[in-house]
This record gives C-alpha cells, structure tokens and sequence, in this order.
C-alpha cells in the first residue's frame, strides 16, 4: 500500500463527519500521548495520529487525500482477494472459504504468558489436527448461503432469553428488518460494498444453519470450532497471551478495536478481513482472532440448571460439546465494540443461542 489509511488510523468510517473524527482524535490522544504515561503511549503512534487527524479535519486535504485513498486504498483490497489457506472448502460459483491447518499436539489453555493477565493457571490441553478459518465468515459467504437457502434475517437483538426455537416460533420467519446483518446499524445501513468484512448479527443457530450449507456443498464435514480449538488456533501451543505475541494491540496496527474505553461504544464499525495481516495474525496464520467480531464457538457455557458452568480446566468429554443441547454458548476474541486493552486470546463472553448482535463465526472442519 502506497499510502497511509488515515481513516483505519483514527478508527472513522470514509463517511465520518467532522465531529466524529475530533472525538475519535481525542480518544486517541487520551490513550496513546506520551504525556499520559498509559501503557502503549507512543510517539511514533501520535505522529501517525496527529497526521491523520491534521489531514481529515481539513476539508480541502481531505477531499484531495479521499480522491487518492479511493483510487489506491480501496483499489487495492478491490483487487487483492483474501489469499488461500492450506486447505479451501468450494462453495460454488468461485466462492472459497480459506482454511489454516492446527497440527494435532498439545497447546497451553487457560491463564497466558508473560505481558498478559493469568486468571486461570495455564494448563496443557491436547487436540487432534483440524483446519479452522483463516478469516472470519465474510458478507459474502454468508450472503450466497442466505440467498441459496432462503434463510430470513434475525433482528440485532432479543428481549426474550429463550435458548429453544420452538418457544417463539420458527427463527427463520422474522421480519424484523431495522438491524439484521444486511442492514447491521440500522435502516440506512447496508452491507453493501463490504462483501471482504465478516459477517455481523448472527445467532448460533444461524451460524449452525451455515455450517450445514457449506458441508452439503464442499462434501466437508463444517461445524463451528469449540472454544480449544478456537483458543489454540489464536494462541498457538507457547502459551501467548495475543495472537501476534506478549504484548498488548497496538492501535491501529494489529487489531479492530476501540482505543480507549471512553470511546463511544455504538461507534465504529467492521474492517476487511485480512486489515491487519500479517503483523496481527496468529502462529497458523489466522487473522482477526480477537477485535472485529465476536465469533460463536460449539462450546457450552453453563446449563439451563443454572447449577452447571463449564469452566476451566478444558474438559471435551464433560458434556460442554453436545450441540444437541439448547445452551449459552461461549463466544471468543472481541469485537470493535471492545476496548482494545480488555483483548486477548482469553476474551470470552456467554450469549444465549437465540440472541445476535457483534457476533459472528468462523468454520472448522476436523480431517
């Protein structure tokens, strides 16, 4: 790329207003100024920012940088495709879905390495090899399953904390349009031109309902990976706390994710699958492992008891991946809504199955 991506630097859509850019500029200021003595203060990064900033609150600057970024920036990851794994599942017409192999052996789950928190002691953890998305599922790939199957749109949310389908009817007979991951921030939203991003507002039935399409089609068996598999595939087997190392995300550099905790969380949106490769991938070469969206996993949280909770240690055979059970499942990595310095290969959240909203997923297919 030949030129800087002021836009991804302050973390604003190539549609933000004035005032949206000052607020991102102050948020990132507050984070990343040497002044401040916060961990990831860095000169080098208020540079960056400060010419960012200097150059989009300009509307004359602007208007000549956004003539330049449209022909070089967006051109760019037009014709760049989101490259091949080790293995890719064909979902016809053209359409792939890249794979990265996880050899089978041991890894270190639970607590992390140096530079990160350790709320559960590492522990060792073996699996056999499987193949795992090197991207989330993209807009897309979940729009040519949608289309194929007639499958309707779930709403951004739900009220009712069902885990069962049958209790509100059929799932796929919703109407509800006002956000829904054809439309993620509202009526005026729209994913078009964003076929790269990865696909937002889906519950885990949805993400089921995929895994079922894209088997029929590439003759592989997909599913969604469980929260080891997910783990291991972000982390590698040393035991580090990030997918790209020990330390932190830098912001902008390795992860989409909100700078600093006083950022508005509605504000924000997805990036390209692949905006922070190769410096934000992990050891197999997975990118956007933590930040972007949250990913659902197999895994099961807890029991409709409210007695079971499937904690650490990892245990596969305890009855936490049943996929007949109606659950909370466990979600993994984070999204943009996430305060980059809350981020790591052990973020983890439980939601209901019947609920969407930062969510999304990648596949897994075991050999």
């Amino acid at each position: 790329m030949s030129m800087a991506d002021y836009y991804q630097v302050l973390q604003v859509s190539p549609g933000a207003d004035a005032e949206a850019i000052q607020a991102a500029y102050r948020a990132l200021c507050k984070q990343y100024h040497p002044d401040t003595g916060r961990q990831g203060a860095s000169v080098e990064m208020m540079r960056l920012i400060n010419e960012a900033y200097a150059v989009l609150s300009d509307a004359t600057r602007r208007q000549a940088y956004d003539a330049q970024y449209r022909r070089e920036v967006l051109g760019a990851r037009r014709t760049n495709p989101l490259r091949a794994g080790e293995r890719s599942l064909a979902l016809g017409a053209g359409l792939t879905l890249a794979l990265a192999r996880v050899p089978a052996g041991a890894f270190l789950m639970g607590g992390c390495g140096a530079g990160g928190p350790a709320e559960v002691e590492p522990y060792s953890v073996e699996l056999p090899e499987y193949y795992i998305g090197l991207y989330p599922v993209t807009v897309a790939q979940y729009a040519a399953f949608a289309d194929a199957t007639g499958r309707r749109s779930t709403p951004w949310a739900r009220r009712s904390l069902s885990y069962d389908p049958s209790a509100l009817g059929d799932p796929e007979t919703i109407t509800r349009l006002d956000r829904n991951w054809r439309r993620p921030f509202g009526e005026r939203s729209h994913v078009r031109g964003k076929p790269d991003h990865p696909v937002m507002v889906v519950t885990w039935y949805d993400a089921l309902a995929f895994c079922e399409w894209a088997s029929e089609r590439s003759g592989a068996t997909v599913r969604l990976p469980s929260a080891a598999e997910w783990q291991k595939a972000a982390r590698g087997v040393d035991g580090r706390c990030y997918p790209w190392g020990g330390e932190p995300a830098a912001h902008p550099r390795l992860c989409n994710c909100r700078p600093d905790w006083r950022q508005v969380a509605n504000e924000g949106d997805t990036t390209s699958a692949g905006s922070f490769s190769p410096a934000g991938d992990s050891p197999y070469g997975c990118a956007d492992m933590l930040g972007n969206v949250w990913e659902w996993t197999g895994t099961r949280s807890r029991g409709q008891d409210g007695k079971t909770f499937f904690g650490d240690p990892y245990r596969p055979d305890d009855g936490r991946e049943d996929p007949a059970a109606r659950d909370a499942r466990w979600l993994c990595g984070g999204s943009f809504q996430m305060d980059c310095g809350s981020l790591s290969c052990l973020s983890q959240r439980e939601q209901e199955p019947l609920r969407a909203s930062d969510t999304g997923f990648r596949v897994c297919v075991t050999t």
